[in-house]
C-alpha cells in the first residue's frame, strides 16, 4: 500500500514508459491521509510482538475459547462506506469486511495461526500454474451459490474481471488486472500504453478478452503478459471476485448493491450515512466454505459516526455496544491509562505500515557511503517509537518489509541497538576523513506528533556529528512536493510509509527501488532517492522469475539486504494500531492480513 495522501489517487499512469511493470499499493483517502500526518489509525494487522508469535493475538474474552453461532455483532463505522460493489474497493478494512461477509474470491487468507496462509476459497486450491508462471487455472467448487440460488460459475468470474476494465465505470478499485492480463494495448493521445479492451460493454475487442481470461467447465484460466508467482495472492483482491451480469445496473445506487456468494446477505437497501444490516444468507453452504464460520446470525452496521463518538461508545459499552466491534483506532495512550477490565479489550497489533527513510543517492552528502552507514547507525528507533506513543504505536524495525510480510524486520540486527550507536556512527565519518559537522537536509510530512518524532532522531544524529535540517511539509503537498524533480537538489532524507497490497516483498521492493519503473526524465517517482543499482534489478528480475516460493521468499531476502546494505533506506517503525471491543465479542482476532477483526471468526455467544 502506500504511504500519504495524494497516494489515494492511481500511480498506475506512470508504468507504460517502464520496461517492466510492477504493482504499487494505494491506501484508501482517509488512511493515507492518517498515515501522512502521523496517526495510528491504519489496517492491514498483524500481532503484537508481545504475543510470542507469528499469527495475531487472541485476546480478552476471547482466552476463554471459539464462540457459539448465533446473537447480533454490532459493527461502528466513522465516516461513510463508499461502494460495496467488489471491482470499485479498494483495499482495506471495508474491503475485509465484505470479503469475510457477503464476498467470495478465488482464493483468501485463512484463520487462527494461518492468517498468513492463502487457500483456496470458491477455487477448490490455491491455483495451478504453468512452468512460465504465466498461465493461472482456478477450479470452482461444487455448490457454491449466488444467494438467489442461482450457482456460481466461470462465467461470473470472468464478467467480474471484465468490469475493471471498463474506465467509465472502474475509477475506485484496483487495477491488476488491466496490465497483468495479456491484452493488447494502444497509446492514449496522453502518451499511456492502455489495453485496448473497454469493459463487457466492449464488443469490438471481446475476442482479446476471451484469449486472456477463458473458461471449461468450472475452470477460468488467465493468460498474463508476463510471469507473476504471486497471482494467487493477486486473484485474493475483491477486483478478481465473481459478479452476476445480470447485477449490473445504471443506478447511481448501484455501488451499495450487494449479491451475496458468501454467509450474510443485506436485508434491506443500504441506507448511505447510516449503514444496514447483514443476516445469514439461505443458499451459502458452510460445506463449499473451508474459512468463515460465520457465527453471529446478524451483523448490524452503524456507518456516519466520528470517530471520538465511535471510541466513546465502547468505552461506555451502552446497551448493546457491549456486542460491539469498530476498525477505529483508539489513541495508544488509553493502553497505559486502562484498568484490568478494559486492558482485556484492547489489542495493539501491527498496521502492516513501515515508516521508513529513503536516502538521496545523488545528493552530495548521502552520495558518500560512509556518510549513509554513519547516519543509519546513529538513527535512534527507541525515541522515535517512544515519540510516536509507545509501544502501543510501534516496535522499532530494520526492514520496510512489514512484519505480515517478514516478522523477522522487527528483530535487531546482530551487533544493533535500538538507540542507535551516535558514537560509532561518529568514528565512521572520521575514519573516512568526513569534514564534521555533516549537513543533512530531512524533509517529512507536518503534524504536532511526527514534528517531535523527527526532532527526537535529530538529537541522536546531531550527536554522531550531524548538523540535521529539518523541512515540515504540509500532509496534502507532501508527495507532491517529494517527487518533483527539484527535490534531488532539496534534499538529502525523505520520510516514507509503505505498505503493501499483498503480504509478499513483490508488492515493496521493486515499487519503491527499482529505478526502471520509477526513474525518468519527468523525476523519481516512487524511487525518491534515486536507488539505482543493476544488481539489484537484477536479484528482482530473479525474484520475480523464481516460481518455487521458498526460493522466492530467499531471492527477495537477499533483495531487501543488498538495499539495506548499500544504504538505499532505513526502516524506523513498524506501526501498530490501538483497537477497542464490547467485552461480548468472543473469539476477537485481529487479522494478520486482512486489516480488521475477523469476521470469518468472531462471535457474541
Amino acid at each position: 500500500m502506500s504511504r500519504g495522501f495524494e497516494r489515494a489517487r492511481s500511480v498506475l499512469s506512470r508504468w507504460p514508459r517502464a520496461t517492466r511493470q510492477h504493482r504499487v499499493s494505494l491506501l484508501t483517502a482517509g488512511v493515507a491521509a492518517a498515515v501522512a500526518t502521523g496517526a495510528a489509525s491504519c489496517t492491514a494487522v498483524t500481532p503484537s510482538a508481545d504475543t510470542g508469535a507469528v499469527g495475531n493475538p487472541v485476546v480478552g474474552v476471547a482466552a476463554a475459547g471459539g464462540g457459539q453461532p448465533g446473537g447480533t455483532l454490532r459493527v461502528l463505522v466513522a465516516g461513510t462506506v463508499d461502494t460495496w460493489d467488489p471491482q470499485l474497493m479498494y483495499v482495506g478494512p471495508e474491503a475485509f469486511f465484505a470479503q469475510r461477509t457477503f464476498v467470495r474470491g478465488l482464493t483468501a487468507y485463512g484463520t487462527g495461526d494461518r492468517q498468513r496462509d492463502l487457500e483456496g476459497d470458491l477455487a477448490t486450491d490455491t491455483g495451478r500454474a504453468s512452468k512460465d508462471s504465466r498461465t493461472w487455472s482456478f477450479t470452482l467448487r461444487e455448490g457454491v451459490k449466488w444467494q438467489d440460488g442461482s450457482p456460481i460459475t466461470c462465467e461470473d468470474v470472468r464478467h467480474g474481471v471484465a468490469r475493471t476494465f471498463d474506465r467509465t465505470t472502474h475509477i475506485g478499485g484496483t487495477n491488476y488486472a488491466t496490465y497483468l492480463l495479456d491484452v493488447p494495448t494502444k497509446v492514449t493521445p496522453e502518451g499511456l500504453d492502455k489495453p485496448v479492451y473497454g469493459g463487457p460493454s466492449d464488443k469490438s475487442h471481446q475476442r482479446d478478452f476471451d484469449s486472456a481470461v477463458s473458461c471449461k467447465g468450472r475452470t477460468v484460466t488467465f493468460q498474463l503478459r508476463e510471469p507473476e508467482p504471486d497471482f494467487a495472492h493477486i486473484v485474493a483482491l475483491p477486483e478478481f471476485a465473481p459478479r452476476k451480469a445480470s447485477a449490473d445496473t445504471d443506478d447511481d445506487k448501484a455501488g451499495h448493491d450487494v449479491i451475496s456468494s458468501g454467509p450474510y446477505r443485506l436485508e434491506k437497501p443500504w441506507v448511505v450515512g447510516q449503514g444496514g444490516t447483514f443476516v445469514r444468507n439461505e443458499h451459502w453452504d458452510p460445506r463449499t466454505d473451508p474459512i468463515r464460520e460465520a457465527l453471529p446470525d446478524r451483523i448490524e452496521v452503524t456507518t456516519g459516526l466520528g470517530e471520538s463518538t465511535v471510541i466513546q461508545r465502547l468505552l461506555n459499552q451502552q446497551d448493546d455496544d457491549t456486542y460491539a466491534v469498530s476498525w477505529v483506532a483508539a489513541s495508544p495512550t488509553l493502553r497505559n491509562q486502562a484498568g484490568t477490565d478494559l486492558q482485556a479489550r484492547l489489542t495493539f497489533p501491527y498496521t502492516g505500515n513501515v515508516d521508513y527513510l529513503a536516502i538521496n543517492m545523488r545528493s552530495k552528502v548521502m552520495g558518500n557511503p560512509a556518510v549513509r552507514k554513519a547516519f543509519a547507525m546513529a538513527t535512534n528507533r527507541a525515541t522515535y517509537v517512544s515519540a510516536n506513543g509507545g509501544e502501543g504505536a510501534g516496535a522499532p524495525s530494520w526492514s520496510i518489509l512489514a512484519p505480515s510480510i517478514d516478522p523477522s524486520g522487527v528483530e535487531p540486527p546482530r551487533g544493533s541497538s535500538v538507540m542507535g550507536d551516535p558514537e560509532a556512527a561518529r568514528k565512521v565519518l572520521t575514519d573516512a576523513g568526513v569534514r564534521l559537522p555533516v549537513t543533512v537536509r530531512v524533509v517529512h510530512a507536518k503534524s504536532g506528533l511526527i514534528d517531535k518524532a523527527y526532532a527526537a532522531l535529530a538529537a541522536g544524529w546531531e550527536r554522531a556529528g550531524f548538523d540535521v535540517q529539518l523541512t515540515a511539509v504540509e500532509p496534502e503537498k507532501y508527495y507532491e512536493t517529494i517527487e518533483q524533480k527539484s527535490s534531488v537538489d532539496s534534499y538529502d532524507v525523505f520520510r516514507g510509509v509503505w505498505t503493501s497490497d499483498i503480504p509478499s516483498p513483490s508488492g515493496v521492493l521493486p515499487a519503491l527501488f527499482d529505478f526502471r519503473i520509477n526513474v525518468d526524465s519527468s523525476g523519481p517517482g516512487q524511487d525518491v532517492g534515486y536507488f539505482t543499482d543493476d544488481g539489484v534489478a537484477a536479484l528482482i528480475d530473479k525474484a520475480d522469475g523464481t516460481v518455487d516460493p521458498a526460493a522466492r521468499r530467499r531471492v527477495w531476502a537477499q533483495v531487501d539486504d543488498a538495499i539495506r546494505a548499500k544504504g538505499g533506506y532505513v526502516a524506523l517503525s513498524a506501526t501498530k494500531a490501538l483497537y477497542l471491543h464490547g467485552a461480548g465479542v468472543r473469539h476477537y482476532e485481529d487479522h494478520a492480513v486482512g486489516g480488521i477483526v475477523d469476521l470469518a471468526t468472531v462471535a457474541v455467544r
